[in-house]
């Protein structure tokens, strides 16, 4: 395979206003020009677009074709990836591949998504669609499959009670600090301070335990990489990626993102890395659309062990954390072992949802260089770097290690390759089968802002049997109480699932 290199990278600073850019083109082309500017590479063998929701947000179709026109590059063979909220990323792999077949030499990538073209009710409503079928149907949303998984990791970790918003309100100190520095983040400037986060008149709640200030935020933001096979000071090291079943009923693990596991499980084995703990100077931007998937993340791609991955952030999970300064963070910190999403993450630095898992890429380029935006948070040793992205509700996963190309690292020989497909699970028995049985509640939530503009709407998932269903709560039933309890699961003359406490 040939050797892929990164040549030049742009990026728009995000934006919350939906004022600055007139058109997508217009914000493809800002992210295009400023990667031009600083790129040896000028000639093009292929453009590869990532866009989630052209045909929503914009009511464009065709839209790779239309890109490479207004960037001025036709002629150029242009393709449309999209793997929802790692779309960025999947263009960026797909690129890769090309220049490793060697079908191409030199590829541009950009990516990007222009969503305050729409309410934030509209947006909820298109980024339910890819909720699946099972959990549309219970009204979930994609902040309410992730409070069911931040609920089921914090039950792991001991994490109750009041301690959950104390965890929450530091994740989005941390998260906001980093983001104020950062000159082309949504949140740029803006600072939160931690008694912000009890604010109950303006942080109100989404879908339990998280809130508005748990939750990256509808934006307008695109990125653009030139990747070529000539030698450049940064190459790409790894390639990983993995998905998993579309509803959460089907997974082994609720506190977990399995995809994620297996998405980083082939970056290493692609890098030659057989203990990603071992590697020296890694920095890392992962995927925390929710403040509380970056505990969950770090897990995940194997840097921690679960009860390490809180205090690896933000100190102690419980109680009053001296030093909440993330700059000066021993782990997580610019001069921490494992420099953490210094970027702001998605909730700071914002979530264009085309858009995302390019401009995380970027922002690791950028601290091989040397030239990260905020040169508070460039990180002291940067030699590799490693770029995750998450789509969906966790089912469409990519990974990616970035390598100074002057890296004097060894590739670790003998790895034995990942399985490409997870084991399958055994046939389970319908939920009418399972009427009257005795449950535990896994875990619950009360989605308060929903797809349909409805709501609160209370609902479990139950395990029965060995088998996930989720069922309606009781009116008047707390879901924040629930997790836990045994309970009995019933199914109506109509279909639905509900739960009867004993």
């Amino acid at each position: 395979m040939r050797e892929v290199y990164i040549a030049a990278v742009g990026l728009t600073k995000v934006d919350l206003t939906g004022s600055v850019f007139g058109n997508v083109f217009e914000l493809f082309q800002t992210a295009y020009r400023r990667a031009l500017a600083d790129s040896p590479v000028r000639e093009f063998d292929a453009v590869q677009v990532g866009i989630m929701d052209a045909e929503e947000f914009e009511n464009r179709a065709n839209i790779a074709a239309k890109v490479a026109d207004r960037l001025g590059l036709v002629g150029v063979p242009a393709v449309r990836s999209e793997t929802a909220s790692s779309t960025g990323a999947a263009a960026f792999h797909e690129a890769c591949y090309k220049i490793r077949s060697g079908s191409a030499s030199n590829v541009l990538v950009v990516a990007g998504e222009r969503m305050k073209t729409v309410t934030t009710q509209v947006a909820t409503e298109i980024m339910s669609k890819t909720v699946d079928p099972a959990e549309h149907r219970f009204g979930f949303t994609m902040p309410a499959l992730i409070a069911l998984v931040t609920q089921a990791f914090f039950q792991r970790q001991g994490v109750r009670g009041e301690s959950v918003s104390d965890v929450l309100s530091r994740l989005m100190f941390r998260a906001h600090a980093l983001g104020a520095d950062n000159p082309l983040a949504a949140f740029s400037g803006k600072p939160e301070a931690l008694a912000a986060y009890f604010d109950e008149s303006k942080n109100l709640p989404v879908a339990t335990p998280l809130r508005r200030k748990d939750c990256s935020p509808i934006c307008d933001g695109a990125a653009a990489i030139v990747l070529t096979d000539r030698p450049q000071p940064v190459r790409v090291a790894g390639l990983g990626a993995a998905t998993d079943t579309s509803s959460l009923l089907d997974r082994a693990a609720l506190d977990s993102l399995p995809a994620t596991r297996r998405a980083a499980q082939f970056a290493y084995f692609d890098a030659g890395i057989a203990d990603p703990r071992a590697l020296d100077g890694l920095v890392l931007e992962s995927h925390d659309a929710f403040n509380s998937l970056l505990p969950v993340n770090l897990v995940d791609l194997g840097l921690c062990e679960p009860g390490q991955s809180l205090e690896a952030l933000i100190g102690s999970a419980r109680g009053a954390a001296p030093g909440l300064d993330p700059y000066a963070h021993p782990w997580s910190g610019p001069r921490g072992a494992r420099p953490t999403n210094l970027s702001g993450g998605l909730k700071s630095r914002g979530h264009p949802v085309g858009g995302t898992g390019l401009f995380q890429l970027a922002e690791v380029y950028l601290q091989l260089a040397g030239r990260f935006p905020n040169p508070q948070a460039q990180a002291a040793n940067a030699r590799i770097g490693l770029s995750h992205s998450i789509g969906g509700p966790g089912n469409n996963v990519y990974v990616t290690l970035l390598e100074r190309a002057d890296s004097r690292r060894r590739r670790a020989q003998g790895l034995e390759r990942p399985q490409r497909r997870a084991p399958q699970r055994a046939a389970q028995l319908p939920p009418q089968a399972l009427h009257g049985r005795d449950a535990v509640v896994e875990a619950a939530t009360t989605i308060h802002v929903t797809a349909s503009g409805e709501g609160p709407i209370a609902v479990a998932l139950l395990s029965v049997d060995g088998r996930r269903v989720f069922a309606r709560c009781p009116p008047g039933a707390s879901s924040e109480e629930l997790p836990g309890r045994r309970v009995r699961f019933l199914v109506t003359e109509d279909g639905d699932h509900t739960l009867e406490s004993y």
